[in-house]
């Protein structure tokens, strides 16, 4: 931080900004916080950490650059705001709650990144290192922000690390670093895929170890020397995880050692191995015993909204993975399921490349209902299967999947599965993935749901 008579700058007053007020406060330094949302609401929670009379609503004028010096900007902001560049034009300092963070010198840091992954990842790491008797808590992108955790000491911290908040940090001290994977995502924000992957691989800047996907071809493997790596194939040494299949039963590998079965793991789909791969990675970049690790994985539950089987009547199976707001993360989820799905899709766009998906839903998919704003735009895309309907919204998918299922569940032995993957962005009608996961199973099992055995 700059040294500075003049008070600093908040700039966004979403969850990550107030817990800078909150840290600032507990420090007794002087802040103004800003919000370009002009009808914000100040609830009794910011009330509790800003004065009123230091919160400032609405347009950021370029008088602003002449009353701070030290600017924090919030992982949400728009670099391309115009209040942005004349900050930057003025050689002001600017600053993320991840850098106040690492200016706290916390010694286990653990950094975990990724276009897919990296929550599921991240809560494995946690999961596993408290069960071994690590005190961690997890945070930064997850739970809760990275500056709450300096609250309580912890063995270990684990920061979960997305691309708004990498573009911004300029230093990360960590114990150690991993990419979970590197697909498109985010291109409005970052503009081209280079520079959302050079954003990515900051992460690998400031660590002790670095972990390696081997099977990712957008992770710049020939850029850095590492030791521990994970990925799809049979792995070679003990510091390196994958899977292989034995009459058709997937297992996890730590060199040639077999270590788990998929069968041992409440998790679904072979993406979800990948994941247990990574974390078991990174344990073992930290030194600690991997069979005891293994053991922990087996309690270890899904999280919501990521292949979430939440509701099964007879062969009739739901599933909720709002999460999936990319192509890759729909291939993933429908991969992992082995036929008889109806796949629920929609939302708003953050591509027009949705053909990738013809060759997935092809064969496996028996039905595909559509709805949200870029339904029509999904509608032309996808043509490799027959039964393709367009519904309004997430309420009238539901119903329609039902009548589906109905028709053709007694036909088959294996599971139906209805699961919402919807390969989009929720922002067309929530305010988060979570909020779209919450109703689509609102919509099945809430008061006025359509299951109606409760």
């Amino acid at each position: 931080m700059k040294k500075s008579n003049l008070p600093i700058a908040i700039i966004g007053l979403g969850k990550t900004g107030v817990s800078v007020a909150k840290y600032f406060q507990g420090k007794n330094q002087k802040f103004i916080a800003y919000d370009t949302r002009k009808n914000f609401i100040v609830n009794y929670e910011i009330e509790k950490y800003i004065r009123k009379e230091d919160i400032k609503l609405g347009e950021i004028t370029k008088d602003i650059v002449y009353q701070h010096d030290n600017f924090i900007i919030s992982p949400g902001v728009d670099l391309d705001k115009k209040i942005i560049k004349e900050i930057r034009d003025n050689d002001k300092n600017i600053q993320t709650d991840i850098d106040i963070f690492n200016e706290n010198g916390k010694k286990k840091v653990i950094c975990i990144t990724g276009s897919n992954g990296k929550t599921t990842v991240t809560s494995i790491v946690e999961h596993i290192l408290n069960n071994l008797g690590k005190k961690s808590k997890a945070g930064g992108n997850i739970g809760l922000p990275a500056l709450e955790l300096l609250n309580k000491n912890y063995e270990y911290y684990i920061l979960e690390l997305s691309s708004f908040q990498l573009e911004m940090t300029k230093k990360i001290n960590s114990e150690s670093s991993i990419i979970t994977n590197i697909t498109p995502d985010h291109l409005d924000r970052h503009k081209t895929f280079n520079n959302y992957i050079n954003i990515k691989h900051k992460i690998f800047k400031n660590t002790k170890n670095i972990i390696i996907n081997r099977s990712d071809n957008n992770i710049k493997k020939n850029k850095y020397n590492f030791k521990y790596t994970f990925g799809l194939d049979v792995p070679k040494d003990k510091n390196s995880f994958g899977i292989d299949s034995i009459k058709n039963i997937n297992y996890i590998y730590q060199g040639d050692e077999k270590i788990l079965s998929e069968n041992d793991t409440r998790l679904i789909g072979h993406h979800n191995l990948v994941n247990i791969c990574s974390a078991l990675a990174v344990i073992n970049s930290l030194g600690l015993d991997i069979k005891k690790s293994v053991k922990t994985i087996k309690s270890f539950k899904v999280l919501e909204h990521r292949m979430e089987n939440f509701y099964n009547k007879k062969n009739i199976r739901w599933i909720n993975d709002s999460k999936a707001t990319n192509i890759e993360s729909t291939i993933s989820a429908v991969n992992s399921l082995k036929s008889n799905i109806i796949l629920l899709m929609g939302g708003r766009s953050k591509t027009d490349n949705y053909t990738e998906l013809n060759k997935i839903i092809f064969g496996k998919v028996k039905y595909l209902i559509l709805f949200g704003e870029c339904k029509d735009l999904l509608f032309e895309k996808i043509n490799s299967i027959e039964n393709i309907i367009k519904v309004k919204d997430i309420n009238s998918a539901v119903i329609k999947a039902k009548y589906f299922s109905s028709n053709f569940s007694e036909k088959y032995e294996n599971n139906i599965n209805i699961i919402l993957s919807p390969a989009c962005s929720s922002y067309d009608s929530f305010l988060s993935y979570e909020e779209r996961g919450n109703f689509f199973k609102k919509c099945v099992l809430g008061p006025n749901g359509i299951i109606n055995d409760k």
